[in-house]
């Protein structure tokens, strides 16, 4: 292979990648289009398993039982359940003082999944429960969310997902950067999605389903990102992800580099294992039941890996003409305008989203101005993380702002 030849193929990848990210922006376009679904208010009210994960949270973990204790939701129809896993602190205590039922795991956990499978087996077992909803320990639920969920999922829906917003998206540019990204994920992948029948993607907290979306062992998660994962499994199942914007909820967002960098590795260490976990299934069940909702629901995940690998190609192939001495004019336009033009698709993202949410708790222009350098890292620790993973899953602490 010749000079000119490997060079090429570097191009031809970088555009081949470039197909899976602008799939996702042409459904933006569309699905900005469609008006949204609008599920008929039900008579019935489901009864809600509501799990709180919570581990070493004291401080914070007032904070969702309350908030759904204070629901409109008719209080025989929720039971608050926190999931107090191999806690050293007042948690199991908070908790109860708050007026939740607490169940204590003694027994090591791997992550997250691990203690959803334990609590999700036991709300199971209880028999008395329609659906199961899942919060983090600094959640803030509003006082509409079980009213919400429970309409769309007595209108078909079987696995649903709230608005997710940010209670501090004005603490410091941080913040303000994960403000704009669950905007983004709100407004530009979620609820388009769902206009166009298409399947979201859960988000880690805010969630609820049917205990019928279950499959045959229950909760099954083996990855550090329990809910892409669950997310898969249900669009396997022919099922999908609905996003219901009235069931708003908050949570804190990191405000240092070092638990940003150690959540977004987390979050690419996942997206790795999803990735070889299920990237046969799919495969399997495309050639099986071809649909335009399991075609997407997988490049969903890969848009963010396009993204990286496109940096890294762009990256290497300008290195290697100059190793040549073959960077010109149309070699340095190419380059910077990858880069010229993730800014600028990073800027119209973040203005977009932030533009259609209509949540008031907004994040300052800075982080506006500057969301592209969140993408850039969040795109290093997709590449970082190909060669060093996460190899344990370490919480993220909460201030109890």
């Amino acid at each position: 292979m010749t000079d000119a030849d490997f060079l090429c193929a570097f191009d031809i990848l970088c555009i081949t990648l470039s197909v899976v990210f602008f799939w996702s922006t042409f459904l933006v376009l569309i699905g900005l289009l469609r008006p949204a679904k609008r599920h008929p208010r039900a008579v019935r009210k489901l009864r809600f398993a509501v799990l709180i994960c919570a581990r070493n949270e004291e401080r914070v973990i007032r904070l969702p039982v309350k908030s759904v204790l204070m629901s409109r939701y008719p209080r025989d129809c929720r039971d608050v359940i926190v999931l107090a896993d191999n806690c050293s602190d007042g948690t199991a205590a908070k908790a109860k003082a708050a007026g939740a039922t607490v169940w204590e795991k003694t027994t090591p956990s791997a992550g997250k999944g691990d203690v959803l499978a334990w609590g999700v087996q036991k709300a199971v077992a209880a028999g008395r429960y329609d659906a199961i909803a899942v919060f983090d320990a600094d959640n803030i639920a509003s006082a509409g969310w079980f009213e919400a969920v429970n309409d769309a999922l007595q209108d078909g829906e079987t696995v649903v997902t709230g608005r997710r917003c940010s209670s501090n998206a004005r603490a410091n540019v941080i913040s303000g950067w994960y403000t704009v990204y669950w905007d983004a994920m709100n407004e530009l992948s979620n609820r388009v999605r769902t206009n166009l029948g298409l399947s979201g993607k859960l988000t880690g907290t805010g969630f609820a389903f049917l205990l019928s979306a279950l499959g045959e062992e229950g909760w099954n998660t083996r990855t550090m990102v329990e809910d892409v994962e669950f997310s898969v499994q249900t669009n396997l199942r022919g099922g999908r992800i609905a996003y219901v914007p009235e069931a708003d909820y908050a949570d804190e967002q990191p405000v240092t580099v070092r638990y940003m960098w150690r959540q977004l590795r987390r979050w690419a260490t996942g997206g790795w294992q999803v990735l070889r976990h299920y990237i046969l299934p799919w495969l399997k069940a495309m050639a099986r039941h071809p649909s335009l909702r399991l075609f997407d629901s997988f490049f969903a995940i890969l848009t963010g890996i396009s993204l990286s690998f496109i940096i890294l190609f762009s990256a290497i192939a300008f290195s290697v003409r100059s190793w040549f001495g073959a960077v010109d004019l149309r070699a340095m336009s190419v380059f910077f305008g990858v880069f010229l033009f993730i800014f600028v698709m990073g800027w119209m993202t973040a203005v977009a989203a932030v533009a259609l949410s209509p949540d008031k708790r907004r994040p300052r222009i800075r982080s506006v101005l500057t969301f592209p350098v969140f993408s850039l890292i969040l795109a290093g620790s997709v590449m970082y993380t190909l060669v060093c993973p996460t190899k344990r899953w370490k919480p993220i602490p909460h201030s109890g702002c």
